[in-house]
Parts: structure tokens; C-alpha cells; sequence
């Protein structure tokens, strides 16, 4: 967002790239108080990055958000280490059809997502009595067992 207002000032794929953030919000729960808190923090943040966009909208929104002067604001920034994924959710299946699904860590090698793929109880229950013939791997996504 930040590179396609500033540099290269393509605001639809920057409107598109908040349109999936607030797609993204709209699904995240609100049963906390921390739930709420985080959501305050991503509309200050989604206000500010629209403000170069539709600067009347945000100043009423950000004074809405109990903000006071949005033109003395700082733009929003993040933390690369925190968006470092620590686990990747890794589909399984066996000839094609989802069989099961597999936490591992990211850093985890082809030979050990193979082994805990083979070992998931549902996969075994599908390759029971088969020979695997191939087996298709996509790193940190899936794990498709080809067997008859």
C-alpha cells in the first residue's frame, strides 16, 4: 500500500490491497476486548492510508475514531518480524481428494512433511493395500499422494 501511493502512485491496486484488508476484517471475530482494540488500530490505520485518496471522508472518519488532527498523524508501519509465519498449514490428499490437513513448521523439509503426511490416519485409511506411486509435493501448501 505504502509503495503504491508513494512511489508509484497506482491508487487502484492500492484501494484494492485496503478492499482485502476490510474483506479480511469484516471475518476476524469480536468476541474480546482485544478483538475490539485490534479492530480500532486497523481502521486508524485504513484511515490514514486513505487519506491521500479521499482526504473529507478520512478527516470526519478519524475524528469518528476519537483522533484529533489527522494531518499531524504518522503513517502507519508494521513489523516484518511479526508477519514470519511459524507454522504453514499444508493440505493433504490422496489422489486428488482432500483427505486431511497438516500443521507443520515452516521451516519443515519435504522428507518430514512426507513422513507426518503418511502417518495422518485418514491418508493411511485411503492407501491401505495401495502402492504410492508418486508423491506431489508444494512447499508450505500441499501434499497430494498418488497411490492405486
Amino acid at each position: 500500500m505504502t509503495d503504491d501511493v508513494a512511489r508509484r502512485q497506482t491508487f487502484n491496486t492500492a484501494i484494492a490491497a485496503i478492499m482485502e484488508l476490510m474483506n479480511k476484517l469484516t471475518k476476524a471475530p469480536m468476541t474480546e476486548a482485544q478483538d475490539r482494540a485490534i479492530l480500532d488500530e486497523a481502521l486508524k490505520a485504513i484511515t490514514l492510508m486513505l487519506y491521500p485518496i479521499t482526504p473529507h471522508v478520512c478527516f470526519e472518519m478519524w475524528a469518528a475514531l476519537g483522533e484529533s488532527d489527522i494531518d499531524t498523524a504518522s503513517w502507519p508501519t508494521y513489523d516484518e518480524a511479526a508477519l514470519v509465519e511459524d507454522e504453514k498449514l499444508i493440505v493433504l490428499q490422496v489422489n486428488g481428494k482432500l483427505r486431511g490437513k497438516l500443521t507443520v513448521a515452516a521451516d519443515a523439509t519435504q522428507q518430514q512433511v512426507e513422513a507426518l503426511g503418511m502417518q495422518d490416519e485418514n491418508v493411511q485409511k485411503f492407501t491401505d493395500g495401495l502402492t504410492v506411486r508418486k508423491v506431489i509435493y508444494v512447499p508450505g501448501k500441499l501434499l497430494n499422494i498418488v497411490a492405486n
